[in-house]
């Protein structure tokens, strides 16, 4: 049986255009779709009258129904279903997600400056699910050329690597898109403070084409894994983030690796600066 692809709904228009991503790559996939809200009661509180639990739960559920409604609407060959908990959704989405395919929300990108918000329960769920999850921005998602570029940023470590490149040829095949593989690599200190050495030193096939080299040989098995992908190798110097946000400009997706710790929401400096700032929507994978 597949592995289902689940979708956070909380209500807002960011949600729905991660469900209608999430119903786009279950068609592709071949893979049924669950969409999950969850929602802590508020009703005997000091925020809600006790009286008022059976409202605030037919409310969860109207909001739940008008997202699947919506998917059936426009995915009507895509197996869709619909589960409402009374649970914290991070924590909802974090247990749905042991055996799901990814896991796809919703977030919003105030604007150029502040970069991409990611709420509290974007923050866990990045942290804690074992399967990949993929952030949804509103703006230019569905816009984007369908015959554009996956970008995926290759760690430097083979066993890291090996979640990263499985999950970025996967969607590169189901889309017959190519793949760019981006290798970002930190100039040794005694180049920054004399670029003359840099220069000689390629002259003779020295870092760069290193780079290079041990780029073309961790992809290679991938390759032959793939024979039908076209795969474009990128080395660069410089830092990873900002070389992976200029490179997913125009791209259907980006994948990066992630650092999945239960106890912290801490994902990786260049996760977490990607998700600030590229343009795509943003594939996180777990590494270890």
């Amino acid at each position: 049986m597949q592995q289902p692809i689940v979708a956070g709904v909380d209500g807002t228009s960011d949600s729905l255009l991660a469900a209608g991503w999430a119903a786009a790559e279950a068609r592709r996939c071949k893979a049924p779709l669950v969409l999950l809200h969850g929602y802590t009661p508020l009703a005997g509180t000091s925020r809600l009258p006790a009286g008022d639990a059976g409202l605030e739960h037919r409310a969860a559920r109207h909001l739940l129904n008008d997202a699947l409604a919506w998917v059936r609407e426009h995915y009507d060959d895509v197996p869709v279903s619909a589960d409402l908990a009374v649970q914290p959704e991070a924590k909802l989405l974090t247990e749905r997600g042991r055996d799901a395919r990814m896991i796809v929300l919703g977030s919003r990108r105030p604007g150029p400056v502040t970069g991409f918000l990611l709420r509290s329960v974007g923050l866990r769920v990045l942290s804690r699910a074992v399967c990949p999850v993929v952030m949804i921005r509103g703006g230019t998602v569905h816009r984007r050329p369908q015959d554009s570029d996956i970008v995926v940023g290759v760690p430097r470590q083979e066993e890291e690597a090996e979640a990263v490149l499985d999950f970025a040829f996967q969607a590169a095949a189901t889309r017959s898109s190519p793949l760019r593989a981006v290798r970002a690599w930190n100039l040794p200190t005694a180049f920054t403070y004399e670029p003359e050495l840099l220069r000689r030193s390629d002259e003779h096939g020295g870092l760069e084409e290193a780079h290079r080299q041990d780029l073309a040989a961790l992809l290679d098995p991938w390759r032959r894994r793939h024979p039908g992908t076209t795969v474009i190798e990128h080395a660069e110097p410089g830092p990873a983030s900002e070389i992976l946000v200029a490179r997913a400009a125009t791209a259907q997706l980006l994948v990066v690796g992630r650092r999945s710790k239960p106890v912290s929401r801490y994902v990786g400096h260049v996760a977490h600066a990607t998700l600030h700032f590229a343009d795509a929507p943003v594939a996180l994978v777990p590494t270890r």
